[in-house]
């Protein structure tokens, strides 16, 4: 059926009317899917957000965003550092202490400096103090209708 004029057209109309459909189904894009644009925006301000998009500006209510970029974010994490400093300690100590000079007790510390080569900070929580953007960041959104926008990430040149 290959020759067959009949048998392609309608091949292309079946694919053409799957993604024409109300809800936007198709094989490629699952049950529920509509077609998004992608388009790169400018934030103007943080607060209120404030972002331009194809030289039109959209107000914090046209625009959602990435949890992971707002003010109270809160996420897991495990945080090791090779090199860290303590500085300004005070209050007891409890357990033995090892120095340069050799393992002993220290009863309470006043000021100075501690270094560390291995540090493990586990089962820290992260909480975001801000919003994670600037005036003056890029910005990946998607849209579907040119009318909300959904902020993916901040995005920046390749060094």
């Amino acid at each position: 059926m290959e020759c067959d004029p009949y048998a392609g057209l309608m091949a292309l109309m079946r694919g053409q009317g799957m993604d024409a459909n109300p809800a936007g189904d198709s094989a490629q894009a699952g049950t529920g899917a509509a077609p998004a644009r992608m388009r790169l925006g400018e934030v103007v301000s943080r607060e209120p957000l404030a972002v331009r998009v194809a030289g039109t500006l959209q107000p914090a209510g046209a625009l959602r965003i990435n949890e992971r970029l707002v003010k109270g974010a809160k996420w897991k994490t495990r945080t090791t550092s090779p090199s860290s400093d303590y500085r300004a300690l005070s209050g007891p100590i409890e357990g033995p202490v090892s120095t340069p000079h050799g393992t002993g007790a220290l009863s309470s510390l006043t000021g100075g400096q501690v270094h560390s080569r291995d540090t493990v900070i586990g089962e820290a929580e992260v909480e975001q103090l801000e919003i994670d953007l600037e005036a003056g960041d890029t910005v990946l959104l998607l849209t579907e209708d040119d009318q909300i926008f959904y902020i993916i990430m901040k995005v920046a040149e390749a060094v």
